[in-house]
């Protein structure tokens, strides 16, 4: 066990070393206030990545079934309450932002006035008109088309706004259930319920009421992790499918799939070679289903545009996106930082770079800090996820992709181990959450 430590903790070193060394000679400026964020983004990271790769070596944290399941009086109870949560959070939320917005209509008129923001006009025309092959319109080919074709079924009329707004509000309440179940597969109910509101009350998160595709993609992406903890692959793979045509991160729940499947084979190989071996042809018709929602996205693509990845072009062009390093995202946001306040844009510094850094480096930290308690599956699934949306060559949207990382929860619970605490814990999220929703309604820099 410990040769097989050392030697992964060789291997993610050299490995993580090289790529700096790389990284820095690159940088024009080698020792600029980005170097050391950059260096502790990659060091938090690797610490992180050398757990889950020795706990996936060694098979360990194999515990077998989830626990034992609520009655269905105590699940009724436990769900009513928490959609009793969301609503009230939800309501007071759009109060206090009406409130403090002053948007010079009535409180029902102001959701068209302060919450048509960031990517809502391209799911909107997606949902009115679906893709187009030519002008402005035909960059919404970038958007997937999963939460405004649902947005349709809510609509009423022409006014598909609407429409998506009361279908965010759906999908955000059904989250509050959904994580329940998920995370009661780890711990007891009152633990569970306290998840299920961290999880609701991350910053980013404010985007789950919002009519846009957050909400959807979290739904779909729990029902699929808790099938899977189940063993219940097709189902947990069809929610996958469908969550990747959501969000293209959706396909990355294979990882996690994939790791579930892995330890299902090894426990089973324990006991009986043949059963195991059985098992294979399934799995992997599980995971070519799962891929099912990012193949149909590619065939749209190419059945407007002619060519399956059009998309990469649209968003390299018109939004300076490439996939890159996670670890320049951190060195580069501190420099945005540093610019922002060096040139009075105080406004730019307080709703883009204080938000992108703090979320980018607490979901680290607390991935970190609860690396050899978090389930490996889970592990993996967020290093890979964190990666992959990080790594954008300009992040925007870090809260907002960071909020759907349920995994959090679990360490957040943590910090709240008392009553007390939780109660503290919940209404910080809660106001950091409220403030960050008012921001996106003044029209500042959140995406």
């Amino acid at each position: 066990m410990r040769k097989t430590y050392r030697a992964i903790q060789i291997a993610v070193a050299i490995g993580s070393g090289a790529a700096f060394c790389l990284w820095a000679a690159k940088q024009e400026k080698a020792l600029s206030l980005g170097t050391p964020f950059a260096f502790l983004s990659l060091t938090l990271f690797s610490c992180a990545l050398i757990s889950a790769l020795f706990r996936l070596a060694t098979l360990a944290g194999t515990d077998g079934d989830p626990l034992s399941s609520d009655t269905r009086a105590q699940r009724l109870k436990a769900w009513a309450a928490l959609m009793g949560f969301g609503m009230a959070v939800s309501l007071v939320q759009y109060m206090l932002v009406f409130l403090l917005a002053r948007p010079g209509t009535g409180f029902l008129a102001s959701f068209d006035r302060l919450y048509y923001r960031s990517d809502v006009a391209h799911y909107m025309g997606i949902a009115r008109d679906w893709y187009a092959k030519e002008g402005d319109a035909r960059l919404r080919l970038v958007f997937l088309p999963l939460y405004p074709l649902s947005a349709r079924l809510f609509t009423w009329g022409e006014n598909y706004y609407r429409g998506a707004f009361l279908a965010a509000q759906v999908f955000s309440l059904l989250c509050l259930p959904a994580g329940y179940e998920l995370f009661r597969q780890d711990v007891d109910r009152r633990a569970a319920m306290a998840c299920a509101r961290l999880l609701f009350l991350l910053p980013g998160c404010a985007f789950l009421r919002v009519p846009m595709s957050e909400s959807l993609f979290l739904l779909l992406t729990l029902l699929a992790v808790c099938f899977g903890r189940k063993k219940l692959y097709l189902p947990a793979a069809l929610f996958a499918a469908l969550s990747a045509l959501t969000r293209s991160l959706g396909i990355l729940i294979l990882v996690l799939l994939g790791v579930e499947m892995l330890y299902d084979f090894a426990l089973t190989w324990r006991q009986d070679h043949r059963r195991a071996l059985s098992k294979l042809p399934g799995f992997a018709a599980c995971l070519l289903l799962g891929c099912g929602g990012t193949l149909a996205y590619l065939a749209i693509n190419r059945s407007v545009s002619g060519s399956a990845f059009t998309f990469l072009t649209y968003q390299r062009e018109n939004w300076n996106q490439r996939m890159g390093l996670f670890f320049n995202t951190a060195a580069y946001q501190a420099q945005y930082a540093q610019y922002y306040l060096e040139q009075g844009k105080i406004s730019s510094f307080l709703s883009l770079s204080v938000p992108n850094i703090l979320c980018c480096f607490g979901t680290l930290g607390l991935l970190y800090a609860h690396r050899n308690r978090m389930r490996v599956s889970y592990l993996i699934w967020a290093l890979v996820y964190f990666a992959a949306a990080v790594g954008a060559t300009w992040l925007l949207s870090g809260p907002r992709y960071l909020g759907m990382l349920f995994v959090l929860a679990f360490p957040l619970k943590r910090l709240g181990n008392t009553a007390a605490k939780e109660g503290i814990l919940e209404g910080i999220l809660f106001l950091l959450q409220t403030g960050y929703l008012l921001m996106l309604a003044l029209e500042m820099s959140v995406y």
